[in-house]
């Protein structure tokens, strides 16, 4: 290994991605960040288009670790998914076979499974499957939804946001939830570069709580009036609006929870309330 080890982060534009940047940088990695469009990161190389570059395949093969981190709930169709998951996910595999990197980790899905009807779960754990196969270690964390803090939300927080006093939830606002804090989610795979037995993990928040209340707790404290959306109309909704997929609205549906004991305990964590992040002004 060079005496400066270096991480691929593959999507690094994603927000885990753009917040491990910075702290692979603080420990002392090199960073090589890959993209499909320009963009500007704090890393030592950005490379894009970086799924048909040659100089991409070059530096996934020369890494000492690779974070993939391509995914999308908002894909459409089977082909959508194994776009963004599975062949993604090939790319990885076939450089991790072929060069010198001798660990993956990998960000899932509480839910992923090769048996499930959903999409979105099926190709994640297809990807985990073709991690594994390359014959290096993977480190698969299987998250829920990954929320940021007020001065950093992502798109689910911000979809949660009360406009004019009123929040809108898909389902009955009662699925439960164990999100997790972004913050924990890079020091979980910073842990998993850093060592811990290969294998897949379940990596959920400290804390469980219903969507709604979720939806309470990112608007910190101000009046907030959710009006549900029914799971029938939410899954009609899945097939019509642009901004959603049958896949994403059955997600939000569902319950996201899991037991992080085995994850904390290997990876040395400790996990970050989210009440604390998003605590009332």
């Amino acid at each position: 290994m060079s005496e400066r080890p270096t991480v691929a982060v593959v999507s690094a534009t994603a927000h885990s991605g753009r917040r491990l940047l910075p702290r692979l940088c603080e420990l002392g990695y090199r960073t090589v960040a890959l993209v499909r469009r320009p963009a500007d990161l704090p890393a030592d190389e950005v490379i894009d288009d970086w799924m048909e570059s040659p100089r991409a395949r070059a530096a996934l093969e020369a890494a000492d670790f690779i974070v993939p981190l391509a995914g999308d709930l908002r894909a459409r169709g089977r082909a959508g998914y194994e776009a963004v998951h599975v062949r993604t996910t090939q790319i990885v595999a076939d450089a991790l076979r072929r060069g010198r990197a001798r660990r993956a980790v990998y960000l899932s899905y509480v839910g992923a499974g090769e048996g499930s009807p959903n999409l979105y779960n099926r190709t994640k754990a297809i990807a985990e499957r073709l991690l594994r196969e390359s014959g290096k270690e993977t480190v698969v964390l299987r998250c829920p939804a990954i929320l940021g803090g007020p001065a950093d939300p992502g798109p689910l927080e911000q979809a949660f946001f009360a406009r004019g006093g009123r929040a809108t939830m898909l389902g009955d606002g009662r699925q439960r939830q164990r999100p997790l804090y972004r913050g924990d989610a890079v020091e979980a795979i910073v842990a998993a570069l850093r060592g811990g037995a290969p294998g897949v993990y379940e990596l959920v928040g400290p804390e469980e709580m219903t969507a709604d209340e979720l939806a309470r707790l990112v608007n910190r404290g101000a009046p907030v009036r959710i009006t549900h959306v029914p799971a029938w109309a939410a899954r009609l909704l899945g097939h019509l609006h642009p901004a959603l997929s049958p896949a994403m609205v059955d997600v939000m549906l569902a319950d996201a929870t899991g037991d992080p004991t085995r994850a904390v305990a290997e990876f040395g964590l400790k996990l970050t309330p989210l009440s604390r992040v998003w605590k009332p002004e």
